[in-house]
Parts: structure tokens; sequence; C-alpha cells
């Protein structure tokens, strides 16, 4: 009887502890708006970007979350790259983005 009890409650435990849904966060909210305000124009709503544009997909990055920041503020691209710089842009507005591109558009 008693293992049960523990059993149950950390069961309970574990569920409770348990992350909100996705579309419930509200960073992610953000990150939505602000990657339609962005980076929509040229990578498309679906991340899907534009080849014959040479603008690159975001939905199949390999960037890690980190990695991604860093790039959406201006550091580590070419010099050629034809990405604006958004190196004003608050940093967490960038994690925003990077939260939304691997949770809802990245399908790696």
């Amino acid at each position: 009887m008693r293992l049960s009890t523990v059993t149950l409650m950390c069961t309970g435990v574990l569920f409770a502890c348990g992350g909100r849904d996705d579309h419930d966060h509200p960073q992610l909210k953000s990150g939505a708006d602000l990657y339609n305000h962005h980076c929509a124009a040229c990578h498309q709503g679906s991340g899907d970007g534009t080849f014959l544009k040479g603008v690159p997909p975001v939905r199949y990055t390999t960037m890690t979350y980190r990695q991604m920041v860093h790039y959406i503020q201006g550091h580590g691209r070419a010099e050629d790259s034809r990405m604006p710089t958004f190196s004003a842009m608050p940093k967490h507005e960038a994690e925003a983005i990077a939260i939304y591109v691997r949770r809802q558009l990245n399908l790696r």
C-alpha cells in the first residue's frame, strides 16, 4: 500500500512539473509576432525560404538555439550575406524568434 502511494505521489509531481503547451507560452507568441514582422517576408511564414532569391529555409536549420540567437543579432555571418543585421534587436527578442523557429517551424 505504501509503495503505491509513493508511486502515485511521484506521478502527480511529474505531471505538475510538466511544461505548458507551446501555444500558450507567452515568449512563443511574441516570437511568432517578431518572426512574422522581421523574418517572414524573406523566409516565408512557413520557414521555407525563397530558393530562387537565395533565401535559405529556416524550417530545416541545423543551428542550435544559441547559434541562431547569435546569427540573428548579426554575428558569424558571411560578408556577402543578404540578411539584414538586427544588431539593435534586444537579445530577448532574438531569443523569442529562435524559440519560435526551433519549436514551431523546425521540422527536422
